[in-house]
C-alpha cells in the first residue's frame, strides 16, 4: 500500500490524493502536522526532504519514494492509467 505524508492546506497533497482515488489506488495518508504522528515526522526528517507530499510505496522493484506528485513517475511504477 502507498503511504502519503501530507501537511494541511497542501495543494500538491490534494492533487495526489485525487489522482489515487480516480485510479482506485489504495493509500494511507499520514498527516505530518498531527501530534500523534511523531514517528512519521522522524522518518520524514530522516529523508532530508523539506517538501510535501512524500509518497512511499513498493512494487516488484522494491521500495520507492517520490518527493512530489508526478503522474508520469506513477505510471513508470505501474500505478494508475496507462
Amino acid at each position: 500500500m502507498i503511504k502519503i505524508y501530507t501537511v494541511p492546506k497542501c495543494k500538491k497533497c490534494k492533487e495526489v490524493k485525487k489522482y489515487l482515488l480516480e485510479n482506485s489506488i489504495d493509500y494511507e495518508e499520514i498527516d505530518l502536522a498531527a501530534k500523534e504522528n511523531r514517528e512519521a515526522r522522524a522518518f520524514y526528517r530522516s529523508l532530508g526532504i523539506q517538501t510535501a507530499p512524500v509518497i512511499v510505496g513498493e512494487n516488484s522493484g522494491g521500495e520507492w519514494i517520490i518527493t512530489e506528485f508526478n503522474e508520469k513517475k506513477f505510471k513508470e511504477l505501474n500505478y494508475g492509467k496507462r
